[in-house]
């Protein structure tokens, strides 16, 4: 018997797809199942970086027509999904990967599973009945059922916040000029301030924006917004949003004593982040006048990305191309790799960004 039935349609079918979700009541358990169109297995499969080709004519024939339509469609590779030989597991592990990626997964409530023989395995354990291949759309969750359901709409919306991000806040430019005065009495300013407050207002950056994970809001709500060189340095236990091989670069390049925001609310990064890390994430919202003071950098694409003009004056911020973080297009419907590059443009601001700079901190 169907307890609860979830519709949650997208708003462009090319950015991931309609899905929809079913709550069944099976003893202590609660099964979630997902029904997957195929536009997503396609976005998926042709952004893959990892395909399973062997030596064969058909092998390489499909080789060269994914390597065209990856050209043809301007998609870049994405690592997040890894294709494992044959291919009904590839479909298999990419829908499993798919689920995951919304949900959260784990939790202490919740199982989900990576593989046929896990799966059967907890029917087993748990008196459940099996069915072969059933594993990669199965989500058991051990609560009432209205808990299941407000639970699975939470983590959905989250996901499509990710693909469907609003940055764009409007016509009105909210910091203003009174504000920039307040501030300059307690801090110090570039001397192009002015300029760059232009800037911003002319091109209605009302918010910077910065993820990280749920469990770091109270020591940031008490010790404000650090480096990854603060955090170390005063020996504050963080969830990172990133891989140690990713801190090790940014600690080679200088990076790691600088606070890194970004212009657009949805980053590409907070999605793998979810998925190889398991981030559950938090936005913050940042003031954009923290970008008037010293010590404060622009950066027209990820600072670690080849070609990127960092710099902290104004000719630096007017290498930003606003017309992209200023689109409203999803990350994942960009149509050109330079686009994508643009899209990641950020502001960094060294050691700490004080409680007092973001904005939505006492909704936290």
């Amino acid at each position: 018997m169907i307890d609860n039935k979830i519709d949650l349609k997208t708003a462009d079918k090319h950015v991931f797809l309609t899905h929809t979700f079913y709550t069944k009541k099976i003893g202590d358990f609660l099964s979630a199942y997902t029904i997957i169109n195929d536009d997503v297995y396609f976005e998926m499969e042709i952004s893959s970086r990892h395909f399973s080709f062997g030596t064969s004519l058909h092998d390489r024939n499909m080789e060269s027509l994914t390597n065209f339509v990856c050209s043809y469609l301007r998609i870049e590779p994405n690592p997040d999904f890894i294709f494992k030989g044959k291919p009904i597991e590839n479909e298999r592990y990419l829908m499993y990967r798919y689920i995951k990626s919304i949900f959260q997964i784990p939790t202490d409530k919740l199982y989900l599973f990576s593989d046929d023989d896990e799966y059967k395995n907890f029917c087993a354990s748990n008196n459940l009945e099996y069915t072969s291949q059933e594993w990669f759309k199965r989500i058991y969750i051990k609560d009432s059922c209205d808990k299941a359901t407000e639970y699975l709409l939470q983590n959905s919306l989250i996901f499509q916040e990710l693909y469907f991000p609003s940055n764009k806040e409007g016509e009105v430019f909210r910091p203003t000029l009174h504000d920039v005065l307040q501030i300059q009495q307690r801090y110090e300013f570039k001397s192009d301030f002015m300029q760059l407050f232009n800037l911003l207002k002319s091109n209605k950056i009302n918010k910077l924006y910065h993820f990280t994970d749920k469990n770091n809001i109270d020591s940031i709500k008490k010790k404000g917004l650090l480096s990854a060189k603060e955090i170390r340095t005063l020996g504050i236990c963080s969830k990172y949003a990133s891989s140690n091989e990713s801190r090790k670069i940014d600690q080679e390049m200088g990076l790691d004593d600088f606070v890194r925001l970004s212009f657009v609310k949805s980053h590409p990064m907070m999605f793998t982040s979810m998925t190889a890390y398991g981030l559950h994430p938090v936005i913050l919202e940042i003031n954009p006048l923290i970008s008037l003071m010293p010590n404060v950098f622009f950066s027209n694409r990820n600072t670690l990305k080849k070609g990127a003009n960092i710099g902290p004056g104004v000719k630096d911020l007017e290498k930003v191309d606003f017309s992209v973080v200023n689109s409203n297009i999803p990350y994942y419907s960009l149509s050109s790799v330079e686009s994508k590059n643009s899209y990641q443009a950020e502001v960094l601001v060294r050691r700490r960004i004080g409680p007092e700079f973001i904005m939505n901190i006492n909704e936290l």
